[in-house]
């Protein structure tokens, strides 16, 4: 493949609509799911844990499912996020090995902020579930995921964790505790350059 040009601004379309809608059949697939398993892609930065910690806390507090976020720490980019949420006490993240042997046919995998093969925390995590949900801001690339339950994909937003703030108003109430709010905002802040792009 060879690309030339694509340097348009995403225009933004703020339709509410079809975030409620998106919202509704996420929860849906999350209700008939045994188990969920949130992953963002390789060397993960604060928009990728924010969104998946932001995903994490609606799917256990509103839908009441367990759900851990899958990430290799050692590779990890946002260690003061990940230590806070530590900080609260509740067992969030997982390591793609760990992540395997949770898998069963009734697993879900959300994948945040790529849609990439080639650039999930885990592949092999990837191929062995079935049932897979992309959320992300990146314009598309040539090796996406396909066969996704829900390809919620808007590259005119700034970042994942603006899609998952916007996402989760709509999947049920109370649904953030104040650390995931907070790793909401540090994602937002991250990819928008404090708020100045």
């Amino acid at each position: 493949y060879e690309f030339f040009g694509g340097l348009s601004k995403g225009v933004e379309k703020r339709d509410k609509v079809r975030t409620r809608v998106i919202a509704a059949t996420l929860s849906d697939h999350i209700k008939n799911s045994d188990n969920v398993l949130i992953m963002g892609h390789k060397y993960s930065d604060l928009d990728s844990v924010g969104a998946s910690v932001g995903l994490w806390s609606a799917i256990t507090k509103a839908l009441k499912k367990p759900a851990f976020v899958v990430l290799n720490r050692s590779q990890s980019l946002a260690s003061p996020l990940i230590s806070s949420m530590e900080a609260t006490g509740q067992k969030i993240f997982i390591s793609p090995m760990d992540a395997m042997t949770m898998v069963n046919p009734k697993t879900m995998l959300i994948v945040v902020d790529t849609h990439s093969q080639d650039f999930v925390e885990s592949a092999e995590l990837l191929s062995a579930v079935p049932r897979v949900v992309i959320i992300d801001h990146h314009r598309m690339m040539v090796k996406h995921v396909e066969n996704a339950l829900v390809f919620y994909h808007e590259p005119y937003a700034s970042s994942t964790s603006e899609m998952v703030a916007e996402l989760v108003q709509y999947i049920g109430d109370n649904t953030l505790g104040q650390a995931a709010a907070e790793g909401l905002l540090s994602g937002i802040m991250l990819d928008t350059k404090n708020f100045v792009l």
